[in-house]
């Protein structure tokens, strides 16, 4: 009744193609702000939900049983399913998609929450886990408070016990629902780092008050009790500017396409540093064809490229980055097969048809019976001609350098003049599932998952082990006495520049 008023007000006396078409909007904006969070899907519903994202994962994934087994698959779904049997929340459902999912060991295949979800998060606030935690080797310390007048609980001490729950336990817990390129753990040490109070709030949810035993500056084992922070209207904002600070911009107001990539020179013309966030958006070409010129020009012997931070994107740009560094020619991959020239169960892929063209029209079916993507596993690239650098190049990464940022410095591995600082990457060395990202749209649920099209081997010279792409100077903590603070890569790298000097 009360989305056929919504409706009704505005709908009069406009054509019948104009009603229809605002019906759908209003309808979408009446029932996502009506939604409600503790409303439980029934059993037959989430059933059908898990039989779907069964079978739409074994007639499409490329790479379901590349780092798992099949019957570790099956079992996961054996025991997903019978967890269906009572009526259950989107989030206690979306959890254990996720639980399940993980084991596919393929950290493009993500599960996300329905879109009315979203909605509803992005326009409510909500009490939160008051401390950003950094993860290290299965510790936890204290990057940000959120209670900045705090005396007692300060950035870089170690937090051993929250609740009854100790850092080994919980970050345990947290692991199982993440997923990672064969399991990745810096990759998965790497999200939680990020965002730890959303991950807490997922698994472990939220409790009136805390009991926090932790490390102080003393190395003296002290607990106290901290309460849940309730963010304030600019709050977003301030949080989005913690993971920024450890990768330094040149001015304090930061533009948006800045976030995506920035180019510096230092005065002593020692060395420039280049950031690239992303491989998607920011006008890369001029920003690569700019800062370039520029590095030739000034003639700078010394480059730091800052991948920290970059989740991907674009595989042309990391290709187009990879021309003005690489000194010999390369190929993107040694072979990307998928299972079919198409895809099957189309209704609940979304949107399969923006993928339907260039999979139609651009694979071969090969003697192994997958198709391969010719254009990817053929065509050799040439480096630059024109303002390629030929200085010293240094990478810097860590745990959330994933799909073509990994794909990138593992291009540039062992090149003479490049070292990678920093820790392992999260994307795979040898491959990994990518490419094509449509996602799965469960039809009751409507919970999202990411769905690879594609099952790349980089190059089959690697070792398949899983492992990230592992870097050539290791970048730990900053530990002095009992304060332990995330790793600098940019800080050493700089020093060493000017210790080489």
């Amino acid at each position: 009744m009360g989305k056929q008023k919504c409706i009704s007000k505005v709908a009069i006396r406009l054509k019948p193609i104009a009603q229809y078409l605002l019906a759908i909007i209003l309808l979408q904006a009446c029932s996502s702000s009506k939604y409600l969070p503790q409303q439980k899907i029934p059993p037959q519903q989430l059933q059908k939900d898990v039989v779907v994202l069964r079978k739409v994962l074994e007639q499409n994934h490329p790479g379901l049983y590349w780092y798992s087994s099949k019957a570790t698959i099956d079992s996961a779904f054996t025991v997903l399913y019978a967890a269906t049997h009572d009526s259950l929340t989107e989030l206690t459902f979306h959890n254990k998609i996720a639980q399940t999912v993980s084991t596919i060991q393929c950290g493009h295949t993500a599960v996300r929450f329905s879109k009315s979800y979203i909605h509803y998060l992005m326009n409510n606030r909500f009490p939160m886990f008051p401390l950003y935690l950094y993860n290290w080797e299965n510790r936890l310390f204290v990057f940000k408070n959120m209670y900045v007048n705090d005396t007692i609980i300060k950035k870089g001490m170690e937090i051993t016990f929250i609740n009854q729950f100790s850092a080994q336990q919980i970050i345990d817990s947290l692991f199982q629902f993440i997923s990672a390129d064969a399991n990745n753990p810096y990759f998965k040490s790497q999200i939680v780092s990020n965002n730890f109070p959303a991950w807490y709030k997922l698994v472990f949810g939220l409790d009136s008050i805390y009991h926090i035993q932790f490390i102080d500056k003393n190395g003296i084992k002290k607990e106290t009790i901290l309460r849940n922070y309730t963010p304030v209207k600019d709050s977003l904002s301030v949080i989005a500017k913690i993971k920024n600070k450890a990768y330094p911009l040149p001015s304090k107001k930061i533009s948006a396409i800045q976030l995506k990539r920035s180019f510096r020179v230092d005065s002593t013309l020692l060395f420039a540093y280049m950031h690239v966030s992303s491989f998607s958006g920011g006008r890369l070409r001029t920003f690569f064809k700019r800062s370039f010129r520029t590095l030739h020009q000034e003639k700078i012997p010394n480059l730091i490229v800052d991948v920290r931070g970059n989740g991907g994107g674009n595989v042309n740009k990391f290709v187009l980055l990879t021309k003005y560094l690489k000194q010999g020619t390369f190929k993107v991959a040694d072979t990307a097969v998928s299972l079919h020239k198409t895809m099957w169960d189309k209704p609940y892929i979304i949107p399969w048809w923006l993928y339907w063209f260039p999979m139609q029209f651009g694979s071969v079916k090969g003697m192994d019976g997958l198709f391969h993507a010719k254009r990817i596993e053929r065509h050799v690239f040439h480096p630059k001609n024109k303002n390629h650098y030929n200085g010293a190049i240094y990478l810097l990464q860590d745990g959330y350098t994933f799909s073509a940022a990994a794909m990138f410095t593992g291009q540039l591995k062992n090149q003479k003049n490049v070292l990678i600082v920093g820790t392992p990457s999260g994307g795979a060395y040898y491959g990994n599932n990518a490419l094509f990202l449509p996602h799965i749209q469960l039809p009751e649920s409507k919970l999202r998952i990411t769905l690879p099209m594609y099952r790349v081997v980089l190059s089959s010279e690697r070792q398949k082990n899983g492992e990230g792409v592992l870097p050539d100077i290791w970048v730990k903590p900053n530990q002095q006495q009992f304060i332990t603070l995330p790793p600098n890569a940019l800080q050493q790298t700089i020093l060493r520049i000017i210790k080489n000097k």
